[in-house]
Order: C-alpha cells, then sequence, then structure tokens
C-alpha cells in the first residue's frame, strides 16, 4: 500500500505543478487584462470629467499626451488596438443582426433532409439485404 501512494504522488506532483503554473499564467494573463480595462477607463473618467470641469487647454493637453503616447509607443498602440476590438467584439457578434426564428427554420430543414437521407440509405441497405 505504501508503495502504491508513492507511485501516486510521484505522479501526481508534476501534474499539480503543471497545474500551478497553468493558474499562475491564467492569473497574469486576466490580471493584465484588468489593468488594461482600468486604465482606459480612468483615462476616459479622466477626459469626461475634463471636459466638464476643466479648462479647453487640459482636455486639449490630455488628448495631445494621448496621442503622442499613441505615436511613440508600440505597447501603448497595442493596448488600444486590444481595448478598442475587447470592447467592439459583443456588438460586432451580433451585427448584423440574425434572425433567431430564420435560422432555427434552416436548422430543422438541414435535419429533415439529413433524417431523409438516412432513412433512403437504411431502405437501400434492406432492399440489398432483402436480393442479397
Amino acid at each position: 500500500m505504501s508503495v502504491q501512494r508513492t507511485a501516486i504522488r510521484i505522479v501526481i506532483f508534476p501534474l499539480r505543478a503543471l497545474w500551478f503554473l497553468i493558474l499562475s499564467a491564467n492569473f497574469l494573463v486576466v490580471s493584465a487584462a484588468c489593468v488594461l480595462i482600468a486604465a482606459f477607463v480612468a483615462y476616459a473618467l479622466a477626459l469626461t470629467i475634463s471636459y466638464f470641469f476643466f479648462p479647453v487647454e487640459w482636455t486639449q493637453a490630455l488628448w495631445q499626451w494621448a496621442a503622442d503616447l499613441y505615436g511613440q509607443s508600440h505597447w501603448f498602440k497595442a493596448a488600444t488596438i486590444v481595448f478598442f476590438v475587447l470592447l467592439f467584439l459583443p456588438i460586432l457578434k451580433l451585427w448584423p443582426g440574425r434572425d433567431p426564428k430564420a435560422d432555427a427554420a434552416r436548422e430543422r430543414e438541414a435535419r429533415r433532409i439529413n433524417d431523409d437521407l438516412i432513412a433512403a440509405h437504411q431502405q437501400a441497405q434492406y432492399q440489398t439485404k432483402l436480393r442479397g
């Protein structure tokens, strides 16, 4: 029994270590995504507050800062593109809108045709069985 437990521990330990590494990598990815979203939300909030409460020069300076950073930093450019892709992905998923009734009708028709083909195939097999 002791040998069996030792063997199980030897096999399970690398799997647990691998699982821990996968969880750590996922944590880092999710954390980075959350920081990215928080940074853009903070920037949008700063722009909104700037529009409503501060002079126009401050708002222009904030826009200019972002434009300069976008022009100079490849990381900021990539983060901006990723953020807007993530922002518009749910919208693009629904656009152009699909008709669920038409999709259901198309799927029913495909299922009916498939059932007819299966029935014809089974009937052909039955006929060849009767002949042979």
